[in-house]
């Protein structure tokens, strides 16, 4: 459907101005309220709703545009037009000037090939598909419960909402609906490498078959790489919800698996009902196996529970870790024995334990340490969230440079479990520099060139 350019423009213009009072009055907010959280959290949501919107509506087609929107044939560099070069600045945006427009920094973010590595099945899964599942096996949700399902306050509101999710699927098959919303999620992120958790112990208790399970989820992964090029892997979460000897279970039907898509194990679940050394002889198991292993930890707990994670369970990378920064011999062992902590800015300001404002988050001082670090959504479409913004409040709240944002993409892959990441970073790395070009940034190369 195309739309008169005027109307794309007025609206833009409407967003922009919310935004900006929405981000004021925000900010105004005290941290210290007991309604504080639940407040910040409409906000965040309300910010991104809009952000979405005006995503949508710069790629909308244009109905009769303005003459100096349009390119002229065989125009050569040094005889463009004023009017040429502003297409081009509207278009693209440029970047190297002090104060670059925020939604050319958005443009560029979302253009660039990125990694994604801590990343649930369950929370890509759009209310559409969601809907559309329930509907398909019979179950009534209102549009009231669906909403205040998602309006939830901390870190156990938001695993309720993660087995409403789970609940929509009855059959093994539905899960394919959930890999291809994930597939929609990185397509329209532009990430090209993902490696996404799958909770199997809900869907196991309400009587569906794991190894059915996974057939049908890796047919779909194998699908989408052959149509798309983006690689999908998973991490089978073991799950501190339903305690250590269900974890082992879901350890053993894994090791069962000869699937080359699904990788290792992750322990999420509720922090602070089962700490990560009541699951040291899981991991120890994984570990002997040849899975690779990772560990949500420091979310909801603090700095002992990283130790642990580490120290007993030899997890490779720590999801969220926000509470490393109160014990700096932590942040130490960390940083010289490079295991990456998992950022997710968003979802740690909506649980609200350790951070109530991104302005708060500790990824600025882990990155000033040197601390290895991959940027994360963690649950997109629970927190309305997506990675493009996820690197943006990096640049918008916590002083992030687009040279340091192009370094967190480089360690991002480097995070990864991906077997030749320097490869996988060398291709990447030349698409970003054609994109630097566009957007009036000078690459790393043309610097050692000249």
């Amino acid at each position: 459907m195309e739309v008169p350019f005027s109307e794309i423009l007025n609206r833009i213009a409407v967003i922009d101005r919310d935004i900006a009072e929405l981000n004021r009055l925000k900010s105004r907010l005290p941290a210290d309220r007991p309604y504080s959280p639940t407040i910040q959290l409409t906000f965040d949501k309300q910010i991104n709703t809009l952000l979405n919107e005006r995503v949508s509506l710069m790629e909308l087609p244009i109905l009769h545009p303005p003459l100096w929107l349009l390119s002229k044939e065989g125009l050569e560099p040094s005889a463009e037009s004023p009017l040429l070069k502003e297409r081009k600045s509207l278009l693209a945006g440029d970047l190297s000037v002090p104060h670059p427009n925020e939604q050319d920094v958005i443009n560029f973010i979302r253009e660039i090939p990125k990694t994604e590595v801590h990343l649930h099945l369950e929370a890509c899964v759009n209310k559409e598909t969601l809907k559309f599942l329930y509907k398909k096996n019979g179950i009534e949700v209102t549009d009231k419960e669906f909403e205040d399902k998602y309006n939830f306050k901390d870190l156990n509101g938001f695993i309720q909402v993660f087995f409403f999710v789970q609940g929509s699927v009855k059959e093994a098959s539905d899960l394919g609906y959930f890999i291809d919303s994930l597939a929609d999620y990185l397509r329209s992120n532009n990430i090209i490498y993902c490696e996404a958790f799958f909770a199997p112990s809900k869907f196991i208790q309400n009587g569906l078959d794991f190894d059915e399970m996974v057939e049908v989820m890796v047919n779909r992964i194998r699908q989408i790489e052959v149509k798309d090029g983006i690689t999908i892997r998973l991490l089978v979460d073991v799950s501190r919800s339903f305690g250590p000897e269900n974890a082992m279970n879901n350890l053993k039907r894994v090791l069962g698996l000869k699937h080359k898509e699904v990788i290792g194990i992750g322990l999420g679940g509720a922090e602070l009902m089962g700490p990560a050394k009541d699951y040291s002889e899981v991991f120890k198991v994984a570990r002997e196996s040849g899975l690779r292993c990772v560990a949500h930890s420091g979310e909801d707990d603090g700095p002992w529970a990283i130790w642990d994670a580490v120290n007993l369970c030899k997890a490779e990378r720590i999801g969220h870790g926000t509470s490393a920064i109160q014990d700096p011999e932590l942040v130490r062992y960390m940083k010289e024995n490079k295991i990456p902590i998992e950022i997710c800015v968003t979802s740690n300001v909506f649980t609200g334990k350790y951070v109530r404002k991104e302005q708060n988050h500790p990824v600025r001082y882990y990155y000033d340490q040197g601390l290895m670090l991959c940027i994360n959504t963690d649950d997109p479409d629970i927190f309305n969230v997506n990675l493009t913004y996820e690197f943006f409040k990096l640049y918008r709240f916590l002083d992030f440079s687009i040279d340091e944002i192009i370094d967190l993409v480089r360690q991002g892959v480097l995070c990864t479990f991906h077997p030749e990441k320097e490869t996988l970073w060398a291709a990447m790395e030349e698409k970003i520099d054609q994109i630097k070009l566009k957007y009036n940034l000078v690459s790393d190369k043309q610097v050692t060139a000249v």
